[in-house]
């Protein structure tokens, strides 16, 4: 994460830490989990399984736009992150008989990641980072991971260690983006609202929480910018 008040950390050090913590999602065991899954999940956690299957197909089949640059090998390697995401959600939903995950999820859900995310990568690359990085991955994706290992025991043991994997990785996709944005123009108090509104769209008991993390990013970015 960003912790440095005067100078992140370069697109190489983002390098070495997506090369570092690698890992293969078919190597999961969930027999536990697909035995557990009809006694374990109610429909909390069921919406919150059936919510990452969504966002992570979601944000893998975007991606790619953004690699070009001078940073296009961290994207590169954040793609290959989210392609896994993607992979291993979708092996959990067919394991334990998750059904249609977009069935399961609020339309105002799938709408961020099937409409407003689209229309966000098509404009102005600010305003697709600060939607991607800072709002799915550093409001949506974190509330929902703490949410979920929060409601997780040891009942579903390949649940719990792939969002551990997953979170891990998405530490380091935050403050990739965070990093971007420094180079980019961008409208905090837009990120902000759209923040705002997503943290309570799915899980509101960790809004506050990630809204934090996101104003406390952000003044770190305008530091940053202030220095380049």
């Amino acid at each position: 994460m960003l912790r440095s008040p005067r100078v992140f950390a370069s697109y190489e050090h983002f390098l070495g830490i997506a090369d570092s913590v690698q890992w293969d999602e078919r190597a999961i065991a969930l027999r536990a989990d697909a035995k557990a899954w009809p006694q374990v999940a109610d429909a909390r956690l069921t919406e919150l399984v059936a919510g990452f299957c969504v966002g992570e197909a979601g944000v893998a089949s975007h991606l790619s736009v953004f690699a070009s640059g001078a940073a296009a090998a961290c994207f590169e390697a954040q793609l290959r992150d989210e392609d896994r995401h993607a992979r291993f959600f979708a092996r959990y939903a067919a394991a334990v008989g998750l059904g249609d995950p977009r069935g399961l999820v609020s339309p105002a859900f799938r709408s961020l990641f099937e409409e407003r995310l689209p229309e966000a990568v098509a404009g102005a690359p600010g305003e697709a980072v600060g939607l991607y990085h800072m709002v799915l991955e550093g409001v949506v994706f974190t509330a929902g991971q703490l949410a979920l290992l929060d409601l997780v025991d040891d009942r579903l043991p390949g649940l719990r260690e792939g969002v551990e994997l997953v979170l891990r990785d998405e530490r380091w996709h935050v403050g990739f983006g965070a990093r971007c944005l420094a180079d980019l123009d961008y409208d905090e108090e837009a990120i902000l609202a759209e923040g705002e509104a997503a943290a309570a769209l799915w899980a509101p008991e960790y809004a506050g929480r990630v809204m934090d993390g996101l104003r406390s990013r952000l003044r770190a970015v305008r530091r940053q910018a202030a220095l380049l």
